[in-house]
């Protein structure tokens, strides 16, 4: 008979059971999925979120090659103290009748408003640089390439966006953009206006060192860190292509996630927006299979 396992974390299975479990979420642990991910997508493991992450760091794991080092790493926020340290932009004229107040007024006067968050990522002032895009409406994110971080690209980036959609369903899935007062956003215009002088969009600005009145693109970005590391270069790691930005947004909006109940970004696009989802697989966003999720660096190579 198979010697029996126990441990104080609550473990009472056989060494081939142990193993067999390993099978399964050591490769998946080491794509850089989380506990969740590989919960809900295998509910035939029959554990918990919470036992799962025990096992991991109580070491259970360790002789199949898995440490607790291995788990997502939490990214650091800055702090109320810490923010003291950096100076406030004074208001510019981009930012009348755009400001935070502005965006909460306009949206209590708007019923079921289409709001996306915009934003930049990147890890050198050489470039290259990733302008992202959430809708909230499916907790999906979209990334542009860019080989520069300047007003002009941001904008391009708009456009870019609008020749996927289409005119009428980037003005209804885009109905607001809510971004920060980086100078790369500063031409408010540029983004809100087609090139006829219509509107396409309403941009506001969120109040300055406030990052958490855009929260849910800011925690997208940690999962843009599990691929991009910020101590290492974007080209170096692979980053060098809006296919690659495709390759990225494919893995990071195939997880199923908590807050959607256990289904993905692409599978609530794909069932709220038919549309919307069609046109981004047409540019070439994929759905990746649960067990092929990955979201480590190696990705882009």
């Amino acid at each position: 008979m198979a010697d029996l396992i126990e441990s104080r974390e609550g473990i009472n299975m056989t060494y081939s059971e142990l193993k067999a479990l390993a099978d399964i979420i050591v490769p998946l642990i080491k794509n850089g999925q989380s506990p969740y991910q590989i919960i809900t997508s295998h509910p035939e493991l029959n554990i918990s979120e919470k036992t799962l992450y025990n096992y991991i760091e109580s070491g259970v794991f360790r002789q199949f090659g898995l440490l607790d080092i291995d788990l997502r790493v939490k990214t650091r926020r800055i702090s109320k103290k810490d923010s003291v340290k950096y100076k406030k932009r004074e208001d510019r004229k981009f930012l009348v009748r755009r400001t935070y107040k502005d965006f909460v007024s306009y949206t209590d006067d708007h019923d079921n408003v289409s709001i996306v968050e915009m934003d930049t990522v990147y890890n050198g002032q050489s470039g290259p640089f990733m302008q992202t895009i959430k809708f909230l409406s499916y907790s999906f994110m979209f990334i542009i390439y860019h080989e520069e971080k300047t007003a002009k690209a941001m904008v391009e980036g708009a456009d870019l966006l609008e020749s996927i959609l289409g005119e009428d369903l980037f003005k209804k899935e885009v109905e607001v953009i809510k971004t920060d007062r980086g100078t790369e956003f500063s031409d408010a215009d540029g983004l809100e206006k087609d090139n006829d002088g219509s509107t396409r969009t309403h941009v506001f600005y969120c109040d300055a060192m406030q990052s958490c009145q855009k929260g849910s693109l800011e925690n997208n970005h940690k999962e843009i860190r599990y691929i991009c590391p910020k101590e290492a270069g974007l080209k170096e790691l692979g980053f060098d292509s809006q296919e690659k930005a495709n390759l990225m947004v494919s893995h990071i909006n195939s997880q199923p996630k908590e807050n959607l109940k256990g289904k993905s970004p692409l599978e609530m696009m794909e069932f709220l927006s038919a549309d919307l989802y069609k046109k981004f697989i047409e540019f070439g966003i994929k759905k990746i299979e649960n067990d092929e999720i990955i979201l480590k660096p190696y990705l882009l190579k």
